[in-house]
């Protein structure tokens, strides 16, 4: 059966077909939750059809029912399947939403666990169309060590592999975001607590993990290595593969690393570059995005971004940065357009969504001062489509196509 076939039987499934027949226009998922835990949270859907006169407008909303499941990490790039898993993270209860029609989107299941693995975290589609999943938990308990998973399009386990190993004490093996990598058949996790940071509340990670794809069986574990100019190596963030098939992780305390001979016995990390800030939960470094030959970090200590050109994988160079106006605190997470040449932006525990232009010539960044209200589309208090509930805290988000 081909990949194709197969992703539109598990389409039909889900009463949905590809989201690429269906997407009339452009448009932005954002996973958000009522802030004062209320209401229930929802996936909103914001109008980013430049010529459109709803341009940067919420357009359509999707309740999950449940409240206060505090809404964290979605997909980062979507699939064909017209479907998008996003996480409620301290419910640990993660919810999957038909956006086939991104103006009519619709829960169409959820789950907590997936055999006795809990706590799920991050999401990455692999060429079958199914999911795989980074589980920080095993049990009832929040407490490491977890697994990686693979779902079906439900939500039900396909197979899992725990991430316990001697080469990883146990109490920092903590599966935290992951990238894929068919050419290579290797997935690449990182190691992250979610009460993470310097002299935060955990003992500090600093560990990615090497599976290999087709079977899912954990090969290695890769310890980050010191920069020479502070704590780097700690936090693991979010593993990315480039357009040459680089991969590279950026680490919450904003340094950057390389991952060579991941299809060797021995893979190796080497730090590549380092970020301003890293040294507290304040000035993190958190998730970036890859646009063509740049790597785009979300930098909290500049309460802005940094582009990297990572044309030389030896050596980045910084080609530009954006420092964001004091009103959006601490940039979180980004998403990028690439066929439009724009980047998304929300904040930590905050209630915005920023439209960025980006030239990929120069790697210059600037606000789309046409979206929304000033570049911002706002979640602090308002009416949505599916009813009042007031102010929303977003998190991930994805444009549609």
């Amino acid at each position: 059966m081909s990949g194709k076939i197969g992703l539109l039987i598990a389409s039909l499934a889900l009463g949905t077909v590809p989201s690429a027949v269906h997407a009339d226009g452009s448009y932005l998922f954002v996973w958000a939750g009522d802030a004062d835990e209320k209401e229930s949270d929802f996936l909103a859907v914001i109008d980013t059809d430049a010529s459109s006169a709803t341009y940067g407008e919420v357009v359509a909303t999707a309740p999950v029912g449940i409240k206060g499941t505090m809404p964290h990490h979605i997909e980062y790039e979507l699939s064909e399947t017209g479907t998008l898993f996003a996480n409620g993270w301290k419910a640990g209860h993660t919810f999957v939403l038909n956006i086939a029609d991104p103006r009519k989107p619709r829960l169409v299941a959820d789950f907590k666990k997936a055999g006795d693995y809990s706590y799920p975290h991050s999401f990455a589609r692999l060429p079958n169309g199914n999911v795989l999943a980074t589980f920080q938990s095993i049990g009832e308990k929040y407490a490491p060590p977890g697994g990686l998973v693979e779902l079906d399009s439900t939500g039900r386990m396909v197979r899992s592999t725990p991430s316990a190993t001697r080469d990883i004490p146990t109490e920092i093996n903590w599966p935290y975001s992951l990238a894929v990598h068919p050419t290579l058949d290797r997935i690449v996790t990182t190691s992250t607590d979610m009460g993470m940071g310097p002299g935060w509340k955990s003992p500090m990670t600093k560990h990615v993990q090497i599976w290999s794809m087709s079977n899912l069986k954990l090969l290695s574990s890769v310890a980050l290595p010191e920069s020479g100019q502070g704590d780097h190596h700690g936090w693991p963030a979010e593993p990315r593969v480039a357009a040459d098939g680089t991969v590279y992780v950026n680490t919450f305390t904003c340094g950057l690393y390389r991952l060579d001979g991941l299809d060797t016995p021995k893979p190796t990390a080497v730090f590549v570059h380092a970020f301003p800030g890293g040294t507290s939960e304040h000035d993190m470094c958190a998730v970036p995005i890859i646009y063509g030959k740049y790597w785009v970090q979300t930098v909290g200590a500049t309460n802005g971004l940094i582009v990297l050109d990572i044309s030389d994988a030896n050596k980045p160079v910084e080609v530009s940065r954006l420092n964001l106006p004091a009103s959006f605190h601490m940039p979180h997470w980004a998403a990028a357009d690439r066929k439009s040449g724009r980047i998304a932006v929300t904040g930590a525990n905050d209630s915005w969504v920023l439209m960025l232009k980006f030239d990929d010539r120069t790697g210059k960044l600037s606000i789309d001062e046409t979206f929304g209200t000033a570049g911002r589309a706002d979640f602090d208090g308002q009416l949505w489509p599916h009813g009042e509930s007031g102010k929303a805290i977003v998190h991930g988000t994805v444009f549609s196509d």
